[in-house]
């Protein structure tokens, strides 16, 4: 006797997605603030105009078009590193002369930014700080007050980068507590200030200034939220301060 016909059973249906977490909640917060550091090399704007003769032209063209070269770039990376790439991009690179080719790069890379934003640092604290101590001649010891000040930026940068030794949180810090105030906030603060209105208040001809004021601070504290949270889990689950990484 044949048995009845019985249809296939139907697949299981897809498991729901995972509940958002706080550290995935953490991770979103901190991609933020790296992005907003990745494209704050437009601050260097200002300096280049603080240099130039005349600075009533307008800034180099090179400016613009290397921001939008690196900006091509980085979409670009994004489309190919596909859909789970490393938190350090830089290990997708295989093992091999390339990847030596690569750190080599990264390392010139990071030297010349470290070397262009210490320069400008150390002048401006040397200007603010420096010049005013009028104790043992000091104010005349131009070599020595830079020798002495480079090196406690050094030592200070150094205690920083190891002390949290994971290159996206990091950059996330940086991108947080530097670019974004130098490139949205503080703009917006001095043309507020120049125009003479009320810095929280806003009016009819300066919407827009407060608007990126208070943009920019929410992005702000949203990216340190974002950054202290994620270096306090990678200290938790991974490796603490001053360890290799």
């Amino acid at each position: 006797v044949e048995k009845p016909h019985t249809p296939p059973a139907a697949p299981p249906p897809p498991p729901p997605p995972p509940p958002a977490t706080t550290e995935a909640t953490l991770a979103k917060m901190s991609s933020l603030a790296a992005i907003c550091f990745a494209v704050g090399s437009q601050k260097l704007l200002l300096n280049i105009r603080h240099e130039m003769v005349d600075r009533a032209k307008a800034a180099p063209g090179a400016l613009s078009v290397s921001l939008s070269i690196y900006g091509c770039a980085y979409i670009a990376v994004c489309f190919v590193a596909g859909d789970n790439p490393p938190s350090f991009l830089f290990d997708a690179i295989p093992e091999g002369m390339g990847r030596r080719v690569g750190g080599f790069l990264l390392w010139v890379h990071v030297a010349v930014s470290y070397a262009i934003n210490s320069q400008a640092f150390c002048s401006s604290i040397d200007r603010v700080v420096g010049l005013r101590v009028k104790v043992f001649g000091w104010e005349k010891m131009h070599r020595v007050r830079w020798a002495i000040l480079t090196a406690l930026v050094s030592m200070l940068s150094y205690l920083i980068a190891n002390g949290i030794p994971f290159f996206k949180d990091l950059v996330a810090l940086c991108g947080a507590a530097t670019s974004i105030p130098l490139t949205l906030l503080i703009p917006a603060i001095f043309y507020r200030r120049i125009q003479g209105v009320p810095l929280f208040f806003p009016t009819l001809h300066s919407k827009y200034s407060f608007v990126l004021v208070l943009f920019s601070m929410a992005l702000m504290v949203i990216g340190l939220i974002g950054a202290i949270g994620s270096i306090d889990v990678d200290w938790s689950n991974k490796t603490g301060p001053f360890a290799c990484h």
